[in-house]
């Protein structure tokens, strides 16, 4: 009888061995983003903020970011400039590369580089306003636990952004976009 008790134990610690083993292998750990699931946050969200961009609908934003944030606050802000000035945002995002992942209690942050094309166009007829623009971004996107779900919660420019375009086809007084625009610090 020992003997099969002695077995089970050792079968027993084998099993919970290689258990952990494969979590640590696969990343499999209880309650952690890995680096695959924070890219599909970043893309959800940027697919997402684009389509609202391109649509004029800031109602569009949120399925991917929290409620009375930030961020949610910045995108109302700059989809609505554009809006009053009559053009919409065509942005196409070209490439992305996930370079980190933290995460801390109910935050996560993510930080990218980013290159993307964009190019304004007028309401109404879809005609392109301006030149069009091929930009590079290292960004940083703080992600947090909204019911259960990661929502943006706030994203900034984690180095200076490379912009293509030397013009834009709007000008607008900084006082008169209410705070939503600051240069990259």
């Amino acid at each position: 009888m020992r003997k099969r008790t002695r077995r089970f134990v050792i079968v027993l610690i084998v099993a919970h061995l290689v258990g952990f083993g494969l979590y640590g292998v696969f990343g499999w750990r209880r309650g952690r983003v890995s680096l695959a699931e924070a890219r599909r946050l970043v893309e959800r969200y940027n697919k997402a903020v684009s389509e609202a961009y391109r649509r004029a609908d800031v109602n569009l934003i949120d399925p991917v970011v929290g409620p009375n944030t930030t961020e949610g606050k910045r995108l109302t802000g700059l989809i609505g400039v554009r809006l009053d000035m009559g053009i919409t945002l065509d942005a196409e995002l070209v490439s992305l590369e996930v370079t980190g992942v933290a995460q801390k209690g109910g935050e996560l942050q993510v930080r990218t580089q980013e290159r993307w094309r964009y190019r304004d166009r007028k309401i109404g007829t879809g005609e392109q306003v301006g030149e069009e623009s091929a930009d590079s971004y290292e960004l940083l996107y703080t992600f947090q636990k909204f019911n259960g779900r990661w929502l943006a919660s706030e994203t900034c420019f984690t180095a200076t952004p490379q912009v293509g375009r030397k013009t834009t086809p709007w000008a607008a007084e900084r006082k008169s976009v209410h705070g939503v625009i600051a240069p990259p610090t």
